[in-house]
């Protein structure tokens, strides 16, 4: 590959990489970003010029080379290759470094032994628990430690209400200036500036701009489906036109609802992963032929966005299920991301979550 320099990667850390079940492509753009976050480390204590690694290699640039590797990655797996996710942090006070006791990846890794081979942290712009630092240094290290990275954006209500509360999402695209449009572009440029600290240390990332985007308790679905299409592809031209983002792969899903995954989707230039939550006992996919026709003729991702195996009154459950219900249901999935906020949800709280993580066909991260 262009650019990456011979050694970019240590002999161990290939062998970590390929023990994770990531493949060689995957690993040599990997060695470039790491190379080149190390550079970015030695320009900001002023050496060498940011952005820029020594022998001329971009950071910017291995961030796009890498996401291009994360993307064929993600694209290779389903039947009998299903990728392991978990929400590190949702909102509330949930540390975004991985080794936090906080943190849920901390929590899954204390009670099964495995990390994830994909990791999600959220940026909440609502309560704002911690500086925009912190969230972006927790992101890195998820990179740097071998995982693939995923942001959630929960925008504050640009109308100055909770987040649940409604909004005048029209003023957003007023040719007039007003308080709602500074508002959400102030939340936007926040946002840009980032992910461009990302690209710029090699960080590819899957960005998903609005959680669950028909779930009518947010700002953001209240006004339905032409609304929350029309604002989720404001963000997109915005970040990758405006902003020059190209690093990040774009990713929608809907709450388990019947229907809204097809009612809600932004359209195919605009998505490259796509999916559904699922909670309680069922593990449904209501929309998974459409789903798959998607991935036939477009090339993109499907999988479980947000997966809660049980309700809090329900008995533990066998997590080893989740498969069982990929192999008999959905092979057509690229995997599952298990929800935080409770164990109830995810390994932590149920039955056989090592033996789920130590499973041939579960893609995990290195120990």
């Amino acid at each position: 590959m262009g650019g990456v320099r011979k050694g970019a990667v240590t002999r161990r850390e290939m062998l970590g990489l390929l023990a994770a079940g990531i493949g060689v492509p995957f690993v040599e753009a990997r060695g470039a970003a790491m190379h080149v976050s190390g550079a970015n480390a030695g320009a900001q204590a002023g050496e060498g010029q940011p952005g820029e690694a020594s022998g001329g290699v971009s950071s910017a640039v291995s961030a796009v080379e890498a996401k291009a590797k994360v993307f064929e990655f993600l694209r290779a797996r389903g039947h009998g290759s299903y990728l392991f996710g978990q929400v590190a942090t949702w909102v509330h006070n949930e540390n975004p470094d991985m080794d936090h006791p906080g943190n849920w990846i901390r929590k899954v890794r204390e009670h099964t032994g495995g990390l994830p081979r994909y990791g999600c942290i959220t940026y909440d712009f609502d309560d704002d628990p911690f500086t925009d630092a912190a969230w972006n240094e927790g992101a890195r290290k998820l990179w740097d430690r071998g995982l693939i990275v995923g942001i959630y954006n929960f925008f504050a209500n640009p109308g100055g209400g909770r987040w649940n509360d409604p909004c005048e999402m029209e003023k957003i695209w007023s040719p007039d200036d007003n308080p709602v449009r500074r508002n959400f572009f102030r939340q936007l440029d926040r946002m840009a500036a980032n992910l461009q600290w990302l690209k710029d240390r090699g960080v590819p990332v899957v960005y998903t701009p609005f959680v669950e985007s028909d779930d009518r308790n947010k700002w953001h679905a209240k006004q339905g489906s032409d609304a929350i299409i029309r604002l989720y592809r404001l963000v997109h031209d915005y970040f990758l036109g405006a902003k020059k983002l190209d690093h990040i792969l774009w990713a929608y899903h809907t709450t388990q609802n019947h229907g809204a995954l097809e009612r809600c989707y932004p359209g195919d230039d605009y998505v490259d992963v796509l999916g559904k939550s699922a909670y309680g006992t069922g593990l449904v996919f209501s929309e998974y032929e459409w789903a798959v026709a998607k991935k036939k003729a477009g090339g993109k991702v499907i999988w479980w966005a947000e997966l809660g195996i049980r309700g809090k009154g329900d008995p533990a459950r066998d997590c080893l299920d989740v498969l069982r219900k990929l192999e008999g249901s959905y092979p057509e999935l690229a995997g599952f991301v298990f929800w935080s906020d409770e164990g109830f949800y995810n390994v932590v709280g149920n039955l056989n979550g090592r033996e789920l993580m130590e499973h041939p066909k579960v893609v995990t991260g290195a120990k």
